[in-house]
Parts: C-alpha cells; structure tokens; sequence
C-alpha cells in the first residue's frame, strides 16, 4: 500500500472515532424533552461500544499479555502506523489523548479512562434511577 493511501486511511480511521465521542459524551446535552429514549440509547450505545471494546482486548490477550479494553479502529490504525499488536501503542492508545494532543493540550491516558469511567457510572445512575 503506497504511503500517501495508508495516511488517508488512517486519517479517515482517526477522525471516525469523533463520531462516536460526539455521541458518547454529547447525549449528555441533549434533554429528555427532545428524545424520550435518548437515556436508553445512551446506555446501550455506550454499553455496546465497551462490550465490543472488551471482546477485542481479549481476542488480542494473546499479543499484549493483558485483558485490556482495546478499540478495534485504534488497533487497525496503529497498525497501519507501524506498531506490532502486542506494543503500548496499541493497547495502551487513546483517540480523545491524541486529538487533544493534536490541539496542544496535555491529558494522560488515565485521565481519560477515568472520565470514561464516570461517563459509565453517570449514564448507569441515568438509566437505572431516573428514568
């Protein structure tokens, strides 16, 4: 595959990821009153998206030696870059950390799991308590 080809795709791979942030961390803006099912979407979507995450970090347990919630996209994309599956790069990869780092601004990994996390928790507490 010639150069110019494998930095489209990865592009297109890397700004794909936007859609699902969009809708991961923007359903929280959107009120009930315009969606009356957005909070069951909302968790689905985001359980869907963690499942799919989760799966894939064990398919890939065999490369990497850990469980990991691993982005299918992520790994395509780092492995078009270059980086063996079993690499810190692949498992240990974040698309919110690199576009922000694309837009100068320093977050860690952990940082970003740990909202992930209390997006979880928040949109769980939605779904089960009140609606």
């Amino acid at each position: 595959m010639n150069l110019k080809l494998k930095k489209t795709i990865i592009e297109l791979i890397f700004w794909s990821h936007l859609v699902i942030v969009f809708i991961w961390f923007g359903l929280f803006f959107v009120p009930n009153s315009l969606w009356s099912n957005k909070t069951a979407f909302h968790f689905w979507f985001i359980v869907d998206i963690t499942t799919i995450q989760f799966f894939w970090g064990l398919i890939l347990y065999k490369y990497t030696k850990k469980v990991n919630i691993i982005c299918p996209m992520t790994t395509l994309m780092q492995k078009l870059r270059g980086f063996p599956l079993k690499t810190k790069e692949n498992f240990a990869h974040s698309f919110i950390v690199e576009c922000l780092g694309r837009l100068n601004v320093k977050v860690s990994y952990k940082t970003i799991n740990l909202l992930l996390l209390i997006t979880v928790v928040l949109v769980s507490i939605q779904y089960y308590l009140l609606d």
